[in-house]
Order: C-alpha cells, then sequence, then structure tokens
C-alpha cells in the first residue's frame, strides 16, 4: 500500500479528522496552492482546515520549533494551534506545554517517516530564497526541483562561498533560459510526486497522534 492509500485509509476511519489523499498523480499544483494540498487534495471545510493546519505546522517546525526545543525554549505556536489555546487558556504558560507538546509530537512524527520522505520535508519547508528563473517555473516545488537537478550534476561549478546546493540552483536557473535545455512539466511532476508521497506519509503520522491538530 502507498503512503497515499495509507494516508486516505488512517484518515477515513476517523470522519472528524478527515484528511483525503489521492490514490492517483495529482494535478499540477497551482501556483501559490499550500505544498499540503498538493498531497492532501481537501474536498470539505474540514479537509481544508486540516492541510492548512499541517501546512503550518511543518513551517512552523523547520523554521523555528527544531531549533527551539533544542534550546528546550519553545513559545510560538503556529496559527492553527495559537488560536485554540487563546479561545480556552490564554495564559503564557498554557501556550508554552501546548508548543512544547506540538513540538515533541512533530518530532516524533518525522523520525518515524522513511529518511527519504523527512528529507523532501527538510528540503520544501526550510526558508530560502532560490532563482528567479526557478522560482518562476517551480514555484513550492523549487527546493525539490534543485536537489532533482543536483542529483543530475552533483559536482555543479561553484565557487568558494556558493554551496553545492546553491551552485546546482543557479545552474538550473540557467538552464531555464535555454528554451528546450530543461524538461520543467517532468521535473515538475517528479518533484510534486516525491512531496505528495511524502506529505502524504506525514498525514498518516500524524492522524495516529491522537489529539495531535486539535480539530476534532
Amino acid at each position: 500500500m502507498t503512503y497515499r492509500a495509507k494516508a486516505k485509509a488512517s484518515v477515513s476511519r476517523s470522519p472528524k479528522r478527515s484528511m483525503a489523499a489521492p490514490t492517483t498523480t495529482p494535478p499540477p499544483t497551482p501556483r501559490g496552492a499550500r505544498r499540503t494540498d498538493t498531497a492532501l487534495q481537501p474536498a470539505t471545510p474540514l479537509e481544508v482546515l486540516v492541510s492548512r493546519a499541517l501546512d503550518q505546522e511543518l513551517e512552523w517546525w523547520f523554521a523555528y520549533a527544531e531549533m527551539a526545543l533544542a534550546r528546550d525554549s519553545v513559545g510560538i505556536l503556529p496559527s492553527y494551534a495559537a488560536v485554540k489555546v487563546l479561545a480556552t487558556e490564554p495564559t503564557d504558560e498554557a501556550c508554552r506545554g501546548r508548543a512544547h507538546e506540538l513540538a515533541r509530537a512533530v518530532r516524533s512524527c518525522l523520525h518515524a517517516l522513511h529518511p527519504r520522505d523527512a528529507s523532501v520535508l527538510r528540503a520544501a519547508y526550510t526558508p530560502r530564497r532560490w532563482p528567479r528563473a526557478v522560482e518562476k517555473a517551480f514555484d513550492v516545488l523549487s527546493p525539490i526541483a534543485v536537489r532533482l537537478a543536483f542529483a543530475l550534476d552533483p559536482w555543479p561549478a561553484r565557487s568558494g562561498h556558493t554551496g553545492l546546493e546553491e551552485a546546482a540552483a543557479l545552474r538550473l536557473s540557467a538552464a531555464l533560459v535555454v528554451p528546450g535545455k530543461v524538461k520543467v512539466a517532468k521535473m515538475r511532476a517528479r518533484a510534486q510526486a516525491l512531496l505528495g508521497d511524502a506529505i502524504a506519509a506525514y498525514a498518516t503520522a500524524r492522524s495516529e497522534e491522537g489529539r495531535a491538530l486539535g480539530l476534532a
């Protein structure tokens, strides 16, 4: 059973936390869409809320909570979780307690994933900027497209101040200027499939965390 099928099966057993995941390749990601929508394809208002919550917490984890938890100082929550805490127990202590609890749950779920899926999520959600041509061609899939380009050419020319991934991004950007040199549609489809599998796997893990999202 694929990760997407597992995600669909796990959430179908719990109507209050429904997160529908397609069993076929999803349509191309609309520019500006949430990364989680690529895999989950939310169709109902609740599914939209869950997709948004997963996207927020992955962004929160890789941009802030991972390092904050290592310092034992998680004090900020992703928006969906902060709204609920502030509505029920609006104290700093409650926010910190829930932030630590959520950070530990996210870390546990990520550790349970196949290393490839965890790596894809880290690439997709780690904040960084890419060359304009790359972002125009691949949008939210840019970091994964850069990884795919890097796999095809693992030793791109670079200066002493440029990392290999940055050099791969610059090389891909230059290639995109040449018509037909980069098979953009094929690379987008591959990147979207990798991200979709990773998000579906994470959604499955999170659906098994009980009150993980707190949306029920």
